[in-house]
Order: structure tokens, then C-alpha cells, then sequence
């Protein structure tokens, strides 16, 4: 019987271990160079095992062959994908041949008929459907309304920096993912929902929990990665839910409050809340509906756009000299210390560059996977033949290794906004080493909200008070390997000194 139960026992681990490795060899059958997967772990084992971020694993991969190869065939777990180390192909997929890659791979992971709040979101939609709801969603992001959310920034950054005065009073040390989280919170839930999130005083909304149980503790999220990962042809409606009930709960009955009282007030405002009742009408949009698309502000911006804050204010507190040279190009056109209007503040050189290098740096999203859609010839550099993609392959860019890459930035560890004056945006764009925001048709949606956003904070905050990095941040750049989101290793840890030219006003 002891005989009968280990012949079991190792049957089933040989038919486990037959179905980790199955699909091994899928791109070396295609003439693709495979670097070594191990089963169960695939080509980026601190998916399974963080001893590092995951996108380390990817940097790894990319570092050994970059020289020698234009693409090598991994494996997220035991789903096959042609990681692209060439930024001309890099270009290629997002840009020049975008009509064959139109399909984000995260579209695979969701099920919108489980995650209701995200049905209308472009980035999950797919096809047809992804054209009809960008093209609904843009018009939400006029630069009319983008100006009146400045309007309202202008009021959130004063809360900002009153409450940065409070907490910091001496020498205090303040956590600076939360500090931007509270700012994103306050500015999205008054700019798209008409509502005061109170993240500035002692009873706010619940905003910062309700993110930190959808990024830091979302096992729907962790779980949705492994199946997709383990079973990548396993059918949608087979997959998981992603976002947490609370989630759900909490912003449909903000989003629902929100709805409600513009429609009982009758107000008429330049906002997205008020548009958004305009197209229910026009395009008889549903509740649910109209609840996914002022979602989609919430779900591309509060996380990312907070993280982005958190990061630039680090590398300007580490570079003395950049925050020095930041604050005079802001003294230049605004002496007052006023927060400067919409267009000059956006088209500051130097912000701009300083907020870009630490995207360079720090990117939102360290890698993405794209789904070929239609055949295509990828002809790399360092490949003889070209490699036909069939529909349904994957590609993934390794995002944070060409950001980091020496060979395109010297010295990448180095915060050199200089990297980004002077056309150094466009070309590094063009050249397909720069993805802070994707690039080509498929780019943020929300890209211009986001960098008005990020931009306000930042020259609010550099404007009042000399930052200075606490020794409770860890030096150097490590992502921390628990975030899904690629965020400094240990947190950020921050203290803000007054300067002589600016007093804070009693709360």
C-alpha cells in the first residue's frame, strides 16, 4: 500500500512538472533564443520568489543579450512571450505598426463582466471596442476642462502645502507615497467627481485605505496574474475577479452620490462630471456606465500619478542643485510664489525634464505586453531571417532595462534632467528608449490630467519648502519586490523646510 501511495504521489508530481514545462520550447521551436526557464518559475522567478522586482528579472534577461539579440523567447510563469530588446522594434510595436498590436495583454486578465468598474476602461478593451470608448473618453479631456481642473488644483495644492507645514513642523519626516496619494485623492475626487475627498484633515474619505486594498493587499489581483500566467488560453469568464467588493462599493456609491447631486443642483460647470451627464443623455450611457468612465480617472490616476510625485520629490531632495535651479525657473515666471497658470506651467522646461528623468528613473509601469492582433514580420538587427508573429503571440517591452540602459542613458542611476531639454523628449520617443507614458495610438488616455497634476504639485511643494531626503530612505534606487507597481524600496521618506519667502496661512 506505502508502494501504491508513492507511485501516486510521484505520478502526479510528473504530471505537474509535465504541465509547468509544456510549453517550453515554443519560441525556440520558432528559432527564437530562449534563455533558461525553471518550471513553475518561469524566465522571472521573483514573480514567485521576490528576492527582487520582477522587471529586475526582465532587466537581467535584457542585459546579457541586448548586444547579440534583437528578441529572446520567456515565460511569465508558463505563458510564452517574445521579450523585444531592440527599441527600433520597440517603436515598431507601439508606433509604425501599431494596427498589428493593438491589444493590450492585460485585456486577457480582466473579466468586465466580474469587474463592472473597469467594463469601459481603454486600457482592458480590445478591437472595436477599445476605438469606440477612446474616442468617448477623450472627449472628457478638453483643454477647456483640463483648465478647470487647474482652477481647482490651485485650491488642493494651498491644502498641500498648509498640511505639508502642519505635519512637518520640526524637522517631522513625512511618508511621501502617502503625501501624494492624499493630493491625487483630493484633486480627482473634486475635478471629476465634484466631491471634497477631505484628505488634508482628520476625517477624510477612506481614499488612501481603499488604494492600499487594491495595490498592497489585492490577492484578487495576485491571483488573476498567476492564472493568467499558469493557464494563458484559459477562457475570460473563467478568470477571477481583480478588484476587491470594497472597491467596488466604496466608488460606485461615491460615483452614485457624485451623479445625484449634480443632477438635483442643476449646476452647469466645465467639468468632467457635468460631461459626462451630457454624453449619458446623448449616448444613453447606463448607471454603470457612467460609473466605469469616472473610474477610469480614478483607476489610471491616483496610484500612478501619486507614485510619480512621491519620486520626483526624492530625486530633487537627493539633487540639491536641480531643486535649486527648479525653483528659479518657477521664481521666473511666478515671483509671488503663486502657483503658475495652466500653460506656463506646463510648458516649463526644466520641470518637464526633471519630471521625465524621474520617470526615466522610476517608470509608472516597468514593463507592458502586447497581443499581435494581425501577422507580422519582425525583422531585427541581429536576426538573419525575420520572425513571422501569428495572432495571439505576445510581446512584452521591457520598459525599466531600456530606461536604464547605459548604452542609452550613461550613467543611468544619475538624475540628469538635462537628458530631456532641448528635443530630448521627442527623440528619445522616437528612438523607442523613452515609455514613461506608452507612446503611439494606445498611450495614457490620461496622460495630460496626470502631468497637470503631477506638474502642480511639484512646483507647489519645491516652491514653499526645500526638501531634504530623511536617513530613513534607503539610498540608491531598488523597487521594492513586493509592489506590483514599481515603487522605492523602503518608501520615501522626506522632510520639508519653509523658505524665507513663504509663510503658511492658519488651516
Amino acid at each position: 500500500m506505502f508502494g501504491s501511495l508513492l507511485l501516486g504521489i510521484a505520478t502526479l508530481l510528473g504530471i505537474i512538472y509535465a504541465f509547468l514545462v509544456s510549453n517550453f520550447g515554443h519560441w525556440r521551436r520558432r528559432g527564437v533564443t530562449e534563455p533558461k526557464a525553471l518550471p513553475l518559475f518561469g524566465s522571472f522567478p521573483s514573480m514567485v520568489w521576490p528576492r527582487q522586482h520582477f522587471t529586475m528579472d526582465m532587466r537581467d534577461i535584457y542585459m546579457r543579450y541586448r548586444h547579440t539579440h534583437s528578441y529572446v523567447g520567456c515565460y511569465l510563469l508558463r505563458a510564452p512571450k517574445l521579450l523585444v530588446l531592440e527599441p527600433r522594434l520597440v517603436y515598431e510595436i507601439y508606433v509604425s505598426a501599431f494596427s498589428h498590436f493593438e491589444n493590450n495583454d492585460a485585456s486577457k486578465m480582466v473579466d468586465i463582466a466580474k469587474d463592472r468598474l473597469v467594463a469601459l476602461n481603454p486600457f482592458v478593451l480590445e478591437g472595436e471596442e477599445w476605438r469606440h470608448q477612446r474616442a468617448v473618453f477623450s472627449t472628457l479631456l478638453t483643454n477647456g476642462r483640463i483648465r478647470t481642473t487647474h482652477a481647482i488644483m490651485q485650491r488642493v495644492c494651498q491644502d498641500l502645502c498648509q498640511f505639508i507645514a502642519m505635519k512637518s513642523a520640526g524637522g517631522k519626516e513625512l511618508d511621501c507615497i502617502d503625501l501624494g496619494l492624499r493630493f491625487t485623492g483630493e484633486s480627482l475626487f473634486d475635478c471629476v467627481l465634484g466631491i471634497q475627498a477631505r484628505t488634508f484633515t482628520d476625517n477624510p474619505l477612506p481614499v488612501v485605505r481603499q488604494n492600499h486594498e487594491m495595490s498592497a493587499e489585492n490577492r484578487g489581483l495576485a491571483i488573476a496574474g498567476a492564472v493568467s500566467g499558469l493557464f494563458p488560453n484559459l477562457p475570460r469568464w473563467l478568470r477571477p475577479k481583480v478588484f476587491p467588493r470594497s472597491h467596488d462599493q466604496f466608488y460606485g456609491a461615491m460615483i452614485s452620490e457624485a451623479l445625484r447631486l449634480r443632477r438635483s443642483k442643476h449646476q452647469e460647470r466645465n467639468d468632467f462630471i457635468n460631461h459626462l451627464l451630457e454624453m449619458q443623455r446623448e449616448l444613453d450611457l447606463s448607471e454603470e456606465d457612467m460609473a466605469s468612465h469616472a473610474m477610469t480617472f480614478m483607476f489610471d490616476g491616483l496610484d500612478t500619478t501619486s507614485n510619480s510625485i512621491a519620486h520626483c520629490l526624492l530625486l530633487l531632495a537627493r539633487n540639491p542643485d536641480s531643486q535649486r535651479r527648479l525653483v528659479e525657473e518657477l521664481q521666473q515666471v511666478s515671483s509671488g510664489g503663486d502657483l503658475p497658470d495652466l500653460d506656463a506651467l506646463i510648458d516649463l522646461p526644466y520641470l518637464s525634464a526633471c519630471f521625465n528623468e524621474s520617470l526615466r528613473i522610476y517608470p509608472a509601469g516597468g514593463w507592458a505586453s502586447k497581443s499581435c492582433t494581425k501577422e507580422y514580420e519582425l525583422r531585427g538587427s541581429h536576426h538573419a531571417e525575420p520572425l513571422k508573429l501569428r495572432p495571439g503571440d505576445n510581446v512584452m517591452v521591457p520598459i525599466y532595462a531600456l530606461h536604464n540602459d547605459p548604452d542609452h542613458y550613461p550613467e543611468p542611476e544619475v538624475f540628469r534632467p538635462e537628458r530631456f531639454l532641448d528635443g530630448g523628449l521627442k527623440t528619445s520617443k522616437q528612438q523607442g528608449i523613452f515609455l514613461g507614458f506608452g507612446n503611439g495610438p494606445r498611450q495614457c488616455v490620461g496622460m495630460r490630467l496626470g502631468l497637470a497634476m503631477a506638474k502642480a504639485a511639484l512646483a507647489a511643494i519645491v516652491q514653499r519648502f526645500e526638501v531634504l531626503v530623511s536617513p530613513r530612505t534607503l539610498s540608491g534606487t531598488e523597487i521594492d519586490p513586493m509592489t506590483f507597481v514599481g515603487v522605492h524600496k523602503g518608501g520615501i521618506w522626506l522632510q520639508f523646510v519653509p523658505r524665507q519667502n513663504w509663510t503658511r496661512k492658519p488651516i
